[in-house]
Order: structure tokens, then sequence, then C-alpha cells
């Protein structure tokens, strides 16, 4: 005989694994669960009444124990088949400090492997782009402002006084026009701003700055709305959990982006031990840059500790790493500038050429991989979250790496085929 509430309990069970991921959908089994837990209930009450029906009872009750164990063998394939399908899809978790492109590489994925973007999602970024634009030529100007106290170089144009006072007075709820997108415009154009740009790395700005400020106009017309380009340039904090599902050769994957600021991370250290690939973004290009948190920390210190503590943590410890050493395209600028990377603390040490970008590239990673205690295979790459051609390659490498992942786990290995 079943004992009562065995098929509750195995549900309760069920939902209880699955509580982390959020409220289960409406699905079959959600539907059996339902039936199921009415049924048990149900047929309590019939066990308690069974003493006053006699024996005539025992034929029905006989049949009811028949439909539960039917019920029950029903609900262990649903559930069987359930875990089946979690086991087949390939978690993959992006991990990396604050502004290091994460979000960036997310939105291409979902470009070459999802949905992508269809014209009502792109039109929802134009308020995003607008706010990115304005808030960085406010940035320049009040930086130039502040760097013309000890520099004639850093005065704007005194023609464009009133333009330029006309966008401060902006705030957040305002929109690019066609008249702010003309002040801005020639404002990019004065001497003084281009001036305080090549001095970025000393304060905060969006790094997408000059490639919206170069098309500004476009920005402004009333008709415009973002290009697929446009939406993977434009910037806004991601809090929480973001994921995307998507399927490649067959393969399911499924991909998280997390915040990256100190203030996210407590939030997802410890929630994903069983992702199958951990792909952790550093900019490498930010060894002359501070935090947005504290204008303080070198970016490429915090990302260096970050992946130190992540290579090295005990939610981790079977999981494959990808190390994606992001926006080499800005990184090749600077050390083009005379940028040397001996300016980042942790980059002191380097003996080499610094105006050789393969040299200094090859340091960077080596000082990344130090930082794995525990001798885990750690999977570099020198990527560029804005070229999509960059990102599909480096994925084929992930999927390698997924794949090897599964097989072992299955006890196989590549050489078996």
């Amino acid at each position: 005989m079943i004992c009562p509430g065995r098929t509750a309990r195995k549900v309760l069970a069920f939902l209880k694994s699955k509580s982390s991921s959020g409220p289960p959908r409406p699905t079959a089994l959600s539907l059996s669960l339902s039936f199921s837990i009415r049924g048990e209930k149900k047929q309590t009450k019939s066990e308690g009444s069974l003493g006053k029906m006699g024996m005539c009872a025992s034929t029905e009750m006989s049949k009811g124990t028949d439909a539960e164990r039917e019920r029950d063998r029903q609900l262990q394939r649903e559930l069987n088949k359930q875990n089946q399908n979690s086991e087949e899809i390939h978690k993959l978790l992006l991990l990396g400090a604050g502004q290091s492109g994460k979000s960036t590489l997310f939105k291409q994925m979902m470009i070459l492997y999802g949905d992508g973007f269809g014209e009502a999602e792109r039109e929802s970024y134009r308020s995003i782009i607008s706010g990115n634009v304005i808030d960085s030529m406010q940035t320049l100007v009040e930086q130039a402002e502040e760097f013309e106290e000890k520099a004639d170089a850093f005065k704007v144009n005194a023609k464009l006084k009133d333009g330029k006072e006309e966008l401060l007075q902006i705030r957040g709820d305002d929109t690019l026009d066609e008249k702010i997108a003309g002040i801005i415009k020639l404002l990019w154009a004065d001497p003084a701003i281009k001036a305080t740009y090549e001095r970025r790395a000393e304060f905060q700005l969006n790094e997408s700055a000059k490639f919206y400020f170069d098309k500004v106009e476009e920005l402004g017309d009333p008709d415009y709305i973002p290009t697929e380009a446009d939406v993977i340039r434009s910037r806004s904090r991601t809090t929480g959990v973001i994921e995307n599902n998507f399927t490649i050769d067959g393969n399911r994957f499924q991909m998280y982006d997390v915040g990256g600021q100190r203030s996210e991370r407590k939030k997802w250290i410890h929630c994903f031990e069983n992702v199958s690939c951990l792909l952790f973004v550093a900019a490498i290009s930010s060894y002359n840059q501070t935090l947005f948190e504290d204008n303080t920390t070198n970016r490429l210190v915090e990302a260096l500790d970050l992946f130190e503590e992540v290579s090295n943590s005990r939610w981790f410890s079977r999981t494959s790493i990808v190390l994606f050493l992001n926006k080499r395209d800005v990184f090749q600028e600077k050390i083009e500038e005379g940028i040397p990377i001996t300016v980042c603390p942790e980059l002191e040490d380097f003996q080499g050429d610094t105006g050789d970008y393969g040299e200094c590239a090859d340091f960077i990673i080596d000082v990344f991989l130090d930082r794995n205690k525990k001798g885990k295979s750690i999977h570099p790459h020198l990527t560029c979250a804005t070229d999509k051609n960059n990102v599909n390659l480096v994925f084929d490498s992930v999927k390698e790496v997924v794949m090897k992942k599964s097989l072992e786990a299955a006890g196989l290995t590549a050489n078996a085929f």
C-alpha cells in the first residue's frame, strides 16, 4: 500500500529544489501536482470513514490505491524528464568587475545566437543612449572647466557659452533632440573639449562617448531608431541577474549576466556553484583607470583581485573558467599612444617593450594566470565585445570547453570518439 502523502512529498521536494530559480511556470507537472495533492486529501478523509463504511469499502479503496500508484509513476516519469532536461542545459555565468564589458558581451551573444533585438526593443534603448550622450558631454564640459584653472588650453570657445550652459541644465528625464544634438556637435569640435577627452583616464567617462559624439546628429533625429551597434555600446548599470537562452548546433545554453559593482557581488558569488562554465571578463584596457565606485582603486588591480577570489573559490572548484581580457581595441590604442602598462601597480615589474602590444598583452595574461592558486585550467582570450566576428570566434572555444566538460562528467573523453 502506498503511504498517504508520498506523492505530495516528492513534488514538494522537487519544487523546493527549483525554488532558487523563481516560481515554477504552469506545466503538465504542476497541474498533475494540484490534482494529486487534492486526491490525497480526499483519500485521507475517506480513510477516516472506513470503520463506518465496513468491508464494502475495500473494493473502492483498492481502486483508489491503483489510481494513486499510477499517478505516482506518472509523476516520477515527469520528474525524471525534468531532471534530464536540466542536465542537458549548459549554464554559463558571466562574472567580472564593473565596466569590464560583461553586458556588452551578453548583448552580442543575444544577437549572434539568441533572438537579437527587434525594432521595438531597439527603440526602447533610445532613452538610454540619449542619457549616455548627454551625460558624457556634461562630464567633459565640467572637467574642462576644472582643467581650465591650470591651463588655458582647456577653455571652451566663448561663442559656445550659451549652449554649454543649456547643456549643463539638462537632467535625466530630458531627451536628446535636434537642438541639443547640435550643441553637442559644436562642443565636440572644440579643441578644449578634445584636449579634455585626451585626459579621460583621469575621470569617469563612458568609453562609447566618441562613437556617439561622431554620429550625434543622427541620434538627435526625431525618427532615429538605434541600430544593433548603438545598442551594443549603450551603457546601463546591471543589477540583479539577467538570463538569456539560446541553442547552438543542437546544444542548449543558459547564460547569466550579473552586476559587477562591489555592492552587487555579494548577491551572486554563492548562487552558481553548478554552472558548466564561468566566463570571467576583465577590461585589459583599464590598467590606467580607477573604479567608478571609489575613484581611487585601479580597475585592473580590482579585476585581478576579483579573479583570484573567484578562480580559487570553493563554489567554482569544479567549474571550467574562460578568461576574457576584453577591450583589446582600446588597449591597443593606449599602447600606441604611449601609455605604459607600468602605471598599474600590479604591472610595475614589466621589463619588456611598453610600446609592443603583443608583449604587454602576454604579460598581463601571465599576471592573471598567476592568481590561480588551485592549478585549475584557465582558458584566456583577448576579446573585443563590440566586434561580432571576434565574439563568434572566441565562443567557439567556449563551446569546446563546455563540451569537453560534459564528456568528462559522463565518464568519456574526446579521444573515445
